[in-house]
């Protein structure tokens, strides 16, 4: 088996002008492991050791020439004018006078070994150098890796003894401002911070030194115009001794601020968001319980916001919502009323105030009143004049409820009932609410069910021709036969599918399942039956609506001067522009426009003229009472002679006796409609009604 020889540790310059002695120097080396190169006096060592620096020299002392001192000096300032580590000589002298020994050290010598040499000593002895060479070359890197360490780490080191004095204290680059003084070593800590920070220093420091763990503690410090926050941390490093770190943390601090200020506050108004009011809430659930107290949660919601978003655009409804929030700061602050309140916004157009501490019910109702009456003055946003109501929701710890969430819940719920009760209300929350809220989400389940399940259905009402007593049309209407509450008012479920918006689908069906009626009795009866369908404003605003109508006719084949579309004043209103398009479009399809309920709404003369609609119907309202009530019958004749002056026809609705016919008739209306005429009924009765009648040539005129 070959047998590798050792390592070599390291290479030594031998420089010594008697070949014998680097003869000896050599063997001696190699016995230790080392390798030598050699040098015969001091100029060849120079130069020796510019080509390669060894890693240690054995220098004589005597060599001609240049002696051992001149050579040692020599090779130190070789080593200075290069940066390089600083080798180790050995010098070999022939004596071992003091002088000698100084004049080796004072060059630059490492160690000095005087002749005769001890040959295994000194072998151990250039082992010895070497490895204390290594250790210092080491610990000199190390020290210049942790200087560079702390220079480049921005905080400041101290040690503090048990008694609270400095012991040493190292000020970090950028933390210049841990301390006001900057000189603190062998000072009491108390000649350095403020008293309170000196004393929670000291008692962190004897807790250290007592569990021997890690502690820290924030603390801040004024300095000029600004307050900076600092973080102090301490680890003991003896018995009584600990060695601290502070770093400035005015940063985190403001960069944490900054988080929570994005995470409790709301970005469009500035005022505090759902999660800030939940917490806010769950704080002061807390604080009443304990103090037995009580307080309100008022839930505000904006009446009508979405039309102002949709007609002046989401710019416009930011702005409007900061102007809000504005209001209502200044509207709930401390008054008579109550000494304070918290506002918040929740989300879109919705509003809480959290009044503390309430003493009397009436006090809620006060500052609710005051928010309805902030609301309702004008707001002047991007050169327009804006007008807005609120709608509020109360609920009261503990009456309500005792938890956040019910508390919240029961508000909204209240405000939802306010707004039912025509807005710009106020209502406090009781526990019927409740049941009509479940009352009326079970209905829209329903109500979402109805048309794929087949429980809608049409009934129609006949309209007559006045002056021949013959039906020329037909009102189509809606009606809802529930499996487990039977039939369901229209007064009930027609709000809520123009609520949630399913009145556009249940509008198409109506409409068409009416139409394919109207062609099934022009088929069955030779007669050309008018039909009336209601739109409501929901389908009027519709952008398919056209669309629909003409799928409708051309599916059943209806001729579309047979189809005529009821709206109501309301909605012919809302947008007039937007209104005159869609009017356009559906006289282009050839269908014939009413408006129905006249009198009840806008009633505006140019708005009729502009129009262009078929005819008016008079609402029900004006022909009850008639022939005895004269301020209706002086209406209902100045609403027959106007239409008739702009070429419109006229139908009266819930006519309910012979009496108000024949008026009717004397007034010049043209159609009539109503339980005295006949009530709303299936089609195979107004089938009966039809094949009882002789059949006209063709409906009534539009």
């Amino acid at each position: 088996m070959a047998v590798h020889p050792s390592p070599k540790r390291g290479t030594v310059l031998v420089a010594d002008d008697d070949p014998v002695m680097r003869l000896l120097m050599l063997e001696m080396l190699a016995q230790v492991g080392l390798d030598a190169v050699e040098a015969e006096d001091g100029p060849a060592a120079i130069a020796s050791f510019q080509r390669q620096p060894p890693d240690l020299v054995l220098l004589d002392v005597d060599m001609p020439n240049m002696d051992g001192f001149e050579v040692c000096s020599a090779i130190r300032a070789l080593e200075t004018h290069a940066a390089a580590a600083t080798v180790p000589i050995i010098m070999v002298t022939g004596g071992d006078d003091l002088e000698a020994v100084t004049h080796a050290y004072e060059a630059g010598a490492t160690d000095f070994v005087s002749k005769p040499i001890n040959w295994p000593i000194l072998g151990h002895r250039v082992l010895y150098v070497l490895r204390a060479s290594d250790a210092i070359a080491r610990l000199r890197v190390a020290d210049a890796h942790n200087r560079a360490v702390l220079a480049a780490i921005p905080d400041t080191f101290f040690r503090l003894n048990r008694d609270g004095v400095y012991l040493d204290y190292e000020q970090g680059h950028e933390a210049n401002s841990a301390f006001p003084q900057e000189h603190c070593v062998g000072r009491h800590v108390s000649e350095v911070l403020p008293e309170h920070i000196a004393g929670q220093l000291l008692e962190q420091t004897q807790a250290v030194l007592a569990t021997q763990h890690i502690r820290s503690f924030d603390y801040e410090l004024q300095q000029g115009q600004q307050q900076r926050h600092f973080e102090a941390r301490l680890v003991s490093t003896g018995a009584g001794d600990v060695l601290g770190l502070v770093r400035d943390i005015s940063e985190r601090k403001r960069a944490e601020e900054q988080i929570r200020r994005l995470a409790y506050c709301d970005s469009l108004t500035g005022i505090p968001n759902r999660q800030a009011f939940l917490e806010l809430l769950e704080r002061e659930l807390a604080h009443s319980r304990q103090a037995g107290k009580k307080f309100a949660v008022l839930f505000m919601d904006l009446d009508a916001f979405k039309r102002i978003n949709d007609t002046l655009g989401h710019n416009v409804g930011d702005l409007l919502l900061q102007t809000v929030s504005e209001r209502l700061r200044e509207t709930i602050r401390p008054s008579d009323v109550v000494s304070h309140s918290h506002l918040a916004r929740l989300g879109g157009d919705e509003f809480t105030i959290l009044i503390p501490d309430l003493e009397r019910v009436e006090n809620a109702l006060a500052v609710a009143q005051r928010v309805k009456d902030a609301m309702r003055r004008p707001f002047q946003l991007d050169g327009n004049e804006i007008f807005v109501t609120a709608s509020i929701g109360i609920s009261l710890y503990p009456a309500d409820g005792e938890d956040s969430e019910s508390l919240l819940k029961y508000a909204d719920t209240a405000m939802y009932h306010a707004k039912n009760c025509g807005k710009n209300n106020a209502k406090l929350y009781s526990s019927s609410l409740t049941m009509q809220i479940m009352s009326h989400v079970k209905l829209e389940v329903g109500l979402r069910k109805a048309l794929q399940n087949n429980e809608l259905y049409l009934l129609y009402q006949p309209q007559i021709d006045v002056s021949s007593a013959q039906i020329v049309g037909v009102e189509a209407l809606v009606r809802w036969r529930h499996p487990e509450h039977g039939i369901i008012p229209p007064n009930d479920f027609i709000p809520l599918a123009e609520e949630t918006g399913l009145i556009v689908p249940i509008g198409e069906w109506v409409l068409r399942t009416a139409c394919t009626q109207a062609k099934a009795w022009q088929q069955t009866c030779r007669r050309a039956i008018r039909m009336a369908v209601n739109l409501s404003a929901r389908q009027f605003k519709d952008e398919n609506l056209t669309q629909i109508v003409l799928s409708a006719l051309g599916d059943t084949g209806l001729e579309p001067r047979l189809l005529e579309l009821e709206l109501t004043e309301g909605t012919l209103m809302d947008d007039a522009r937007a209104t005159m398009i869609m009017l356009e479009q559906l006289r282009g399809i050839g269908v014939l426009l009413s408006i129905d309920d006249f009198g009840t709404g806008y009633s505006s003369m140019s708005y009729l003229k502009r129009f262009d609609v078929r005819a008016l119907k008079i609402d029900k309202s004006f022909i009850v009472g008639l022939p005895q009530d004269s301020e209706n019958a002086a209406i209902t004749r100045a609403i027959i002679a106007m239409a008739h002056g702009l070429k419109m026809i006229v139908v009266a609705e819930g006519v309910e006796t012979g009496e108000q016919l024949l008026l009717l008739e004397q007034y010049g209306c043209d159609m009539a409609q109503g339980y005295f005429l006949g009530r709303p009924a299936p089609q195979d009765a107004i089938t009966r009604m039809l094949a009882a009648q002789r059949a006209p040539a063709s409906p009534a005129p539009p």
